[in-house]
């Protein structure tokens, strides 16, 4: 296998964009970026080679993951258990906050939380509105991850 990916990089180093541009379409299923000149995929497809000769991850494996990890973050996965979005508090949650000299109440709703009789998406878009600038909301209102023990 190493003998493969020894002889596709010599390649690659004889290869020019047009010829590197085909090796790409073949070995990644898509076209390279536009903005990719004949230098940065001689690495990249050098790279991703090495990788399957020696039983790495793949840039396309590792894409795939990345994108798994991006949608189930976002909310759209396709899977039927969904983190909540105040996983450290749950609905029904009543946070006391001292800020400005006055004590503010937040409830923690299903679809975010309620301060002053508005509902916004998010502890952090509570935090925001308080103070007017962008914050960590959990940490903002104090509560800590929850501890891996």
């Amino acid at each position: 296998m190493r003998e493969q990916s020894t002889g596709l990089i010599h390649q690659l180093e004889e290869a020019d964009a047009a010829t590197l541009r085909r090796l790409w379409a073949k070995s990644m299923v898509t076209n390279p970026p536009e903005t990719f000149t004949a230098r940065l995929m001689r690495m990249a497809l050098g790279w991703d080679s090495q990788a399957t000769a020696e039983g790495r991850e793949t840039t396309k494996v590792r894409q795939s993951w990345n994108q798994i990890i991006k949608r189930r973050r976002s909310g759209t996965s396709n899977s039927p258990a969904k983190t909540p979005p105040n996983p450290i508090a749950s609905d029904g949650t009543r946070i006391l906050k001292n800020w400005g000299g006055a004590t503010h109440e937040v409830l923690v709703t299903e679809s975010g939380a309620t301060w002053n009789g508005e509902s916004y998406t998010s502890l952090s878009a509570v935090a925001c509105a308080m103070t007017g600038i962008n914050r960590n909301g959990p940490k903002f209102f104090g509560l800590g991850e929850v501890s891996k023990s």
